[in-house]
């Protein structure tokens, strides 16, 4: 007894000392089960890696290393260069920048005249550049999220976008244009992916797996874009995932994004620190504001109240911003194009989102010469450039230095040198307000490169400076009023004004978007500790009220481009509803083929529906519904007859579509007919549908059954073209 195990001590049998067994846990069965399995590649036999021997299995492994070197060399590189880049482009607008403001103001009338025709110029030659590639307008997040959803656009990813998006997108924002690059970043980014090892590209697209490595560097591109521009990674990672969902998301592509956000952050600041004494590049977001400094207060949820009242302003607002966006963004199309002949359709796969090229060679797609086009253009950039000079507090500054400015403390002890006389400070901010507002709309309207987040954030910190005005003062000395009952100085009112346009920025721009990231960013750059609880309650404050308002910016984006289901599964109940709701109903006799048919049915069906991809094969059952067996594309079906009666004079030739042959021929050529195509059942939601898609790589139709009887069809077109 005294070298007996303890008492309630478990034996090796897995019995304990009282003679009872150890009970088994759900968890104790799930690691026998994962024990008994053999977990690594080197432990698993030949054959289960498709290979015959074990000689091969080396070589099998020894590829599969390689292909893993391979795809974190591409994606450090592209974090590396795509970062570079960027630095490149800020760096230009920024002195550039520096140097417009000299001119900027309405004091300096001739000053002012000549900045204007140097911006028009800029504007109107980067857009007879970016004119020869049309795949270089706009954002790129649209476009990116349309590939990552499966809508593959093969000229999208050319070193030629590439080039011409950078040259367009730093004459733009050069010219002084209310328009960000974080989108472009990411687009460019992409590019940079595609074309550092084309072959590798080439042979991942022809597989599932490879498919699942392009979209994995797809998404890093998109997380160092942002992580560059703001020079921080963990909000680029984490607004990355958001616009991208729903996805199917595994380690390597995490771990992918934080590895190419903080290269890429890492190599900016890098390139930064070395310049920044001679041409003194300010980051995108910066403030003065110290960690507590207008924060503390004797009633921390009054304050933390009116943070959320301006979160829902900004929500409520950025919904209808999008909303007069896209109003105008069609205005301005329409006027655009009025008189423009229609381009001939282009290929599926090859045609850009949006628009379709024409084909033209450089010289005629330069000078073809569209008067309305290059109009637009030059009177934006005009009203932009007067509008500004008017406006000392813009001033024509670059984006991070305004972004500077509007976060800065100080801003209220010189007034005297922003505001207007004859509008006073509130009128002033408002003005300010009225002129990004209505400028930033018109530039993103425009067929250029454009980003939205940098001049949201304005816009928001414009907001956040004029509803903290708007506040009684009897308010905000007892909001100021510290937990000793000291009031706070001149210091701590400029501090606790400055908040309200930090919060601001981050809201409105979250509403815009769509993204918590913005919240995210924002503290991971300016590192205010008091400053957590308010980021958070206002932008998820402004997330809520937005999705009453519109959807996201870039959704809308698709929705208007005929890609409505991306939204409608990311944004809307429509994700949630059933199969069922969604499917069309296939009648069983008319528009299916039967496991034992004709040639001559086949040929008849064929000619009954021209437009029909996918011909499911049935089995008929006694109470007339039938049971799904197998799957066709009309190729197959094609390929069938013309095998079988290559002369067209045996059309009662009977046909055995369940044949093993014509699944598995013996050839080993491709299949005739899929034996098992993918289906769910009714109740299976929209989300799920695409899921299986998705993760299927490649499947373009999902059939709906209840107990193996088919119902109905969901066609991967359908579920993306889907209105919202």
């Amino acid at each position: 007894a005294a070298g007996g195990p303890p008492a309630g001590a478990s034996t090796p049998g897995g019995a304990n000392a009282s003679g009872g067994m150890t009970p088994k846990t759900p968890l104790t069965q799930i690691s026998k089960t994962l024990q008994s399995r053999p977990n690594f590649k080197k432990t698993r036999p030949a054959a289960s890696l498709g290979v015959q021997s074990d000689q091969d299995k080396t070589s099998h492994m020894g590829e599969q290393s390689r292909v893993k070197f391979q795809f974190w060399r591409i994606l450090v590189l592209t974090a590396v260069l795509s970062s570079t880049l960027s630095f490149a482009i800020d760096n230009f607008t920024f002195i550039y920048g520096m140097w417009r403001i000299q001119f900027t103001n309405a004091t300096n009338i001739t000053g002012l005249l000549g900045v204007t025709c140097a911006n028009v110029i800029m504007v109107l030659v980067a857009r007879l550049i970016v004119r020869t590639t049309m795949e270089c307008e706009g954002s790129g997040f649209p476009e990116m999220k349309a590939m990552l959803f499966g809508h593959v656009l093969d000229n999208y990813l050319t070193l030629r976008v590439l080039f011409i998006k950078a040259i367009g997108l730093a004459m733009l924002v050069s010219a002084g244009l209310p328009v960000g690059k974080e989108g472009p970043n990411c687009h460019m980014a992409a590019c940079i992916a595609k074309n550092l090892d084309p072959e590798f590209i080439k042979k991942r697209q022809q597989s599932a797996a490879g498919s699942s490595q392009i979209t994995k560097l797809i998404l890093a591109a998109c997380a160092v874009g942002v992580g560059a521009s703001f020079s921080a990674p963990i909000g680029g990672v984490i607004f990355s995932l958001e616009l991208m969902l729903p996805q199917v998301y595994d380690h390597t592509s995490y771990w992918g994004c934080f590895a190419s956000g903080i290269f890429g952050s890492l190599t900016y600041e890098v390139l930064r620190s070395w310049t920044a004494g001679s041409t003194g590049l300010l980051p995108l977001i910066s403030t003065n504001v110290a960690a507590g400094e207008g924060a503390q207060s004797h009633y921390p949820l009054c304050r933390l109240l009116l943070d959320v009242t301006l979160g829902a302003i900004c929500g409520f607002l950025g919904g209808h911003w999008i909303t007069m966006h896209a109003k105008f963004a069609k205005a301005f199309k329409d006027w655009r194009l009025k008189g423009v002949k229609p381009a001939a359709p282009v290929p599926a796969g090859a045609e850009p989102l949006l628009g379709t090229a024409k084909k033209r060679n450089m010289c005629g797609k330069i000078w073809n010469f569209q008067w309305r086009d290059l109009f637009l253009c030059a009177l934006v950039t005009a009203l932009n450039t007067v509008w500004a000079g008017y406006l000392p507090l813009l001033n024509g500054k670059p984006q991070p230095l305004l972004i500077s400015n509007l976060f800065d403390k100080n801003l209220m002890m010189e007034t005297d040198t922003w505001v207007l006389p004859q509008l006073g400070v509130v009128g002033t901010l408002m003005a300010c307000l009225a002129m990004k507002w209505f400028m930033t709309i018109m530039s993103l309207s425009l067929s250029m490169p454009t980003g939205v987040v940098a001049p949201t954030m304005i816009i928001g910190a414009l907001i956040g400076r004029t509803y903290g005005f708007l506040i009684p003062d009897s308010i905000k000395d007892i909001l100021l009023t510290n937990t000793a009952g000291e009031p706070g100085n001149e210091e701590e009112y400029g501090a606790f004004m400055a908040r309200f346009a930090i919060i601001g920025a981050a809201s409105f721009c979250a509403a815009v978007c769509r993204a918590f990231a913005m919240a995210i960013t924002v503290f991971e750059v300016l590192a205010l500790p008091g400053a957590v609880l308010p980021l958070c309650s206002a932008t998820l404050t402004a997330i809520f009220v937005a999705n009453q308002v519109e959807l996201p910016f870039f959704d809308k984006n698709l929705a208007g481009r005929g890609l409505g289901g991306i939204p409608a599964l990311t944004f809307t109940d429509h994700a949630e509803a059933p199969a069922f709701s969604i499917m069309k109903k296939i009648d069983v006799f008319k528009d299916c083929l039967m496991w034992k048919t004709r040639l001559f049915d086949m040929h008849e069906i064929l000619k009954a529906q021209p437009d029909t991809k996918y011909f499911a094969v049935v089995r008929p059952i006694d109470d007339g519904d039938a049971v799904l067996m197998g799957s066709m594309s009309r190729a197959q079906v094609d390929k069938i007859i013309s095998s079988l009666d290559p002369d067209g004079n045996k059309p009662e030739t009977p046909v055995d579509l369940m044949d093993p042959e014509l699944q598995r021929p013996a050839d080993g050529s491709d299949p005739l007919i899929e034996g098992c195509p993918p289906h769910v059942s009714p109740s299976t939601l929209v989300r799920e549908v695409y899921l299986i898609m998705k993760v299927a790589h490649g499947e373009n139709i999902v059939y709906v059954t209840r107990d193996g009887c088919l119902l109905g069809s969901i066609t991967f077109a359908s579920l993306m073209n889907s209105k919202v």
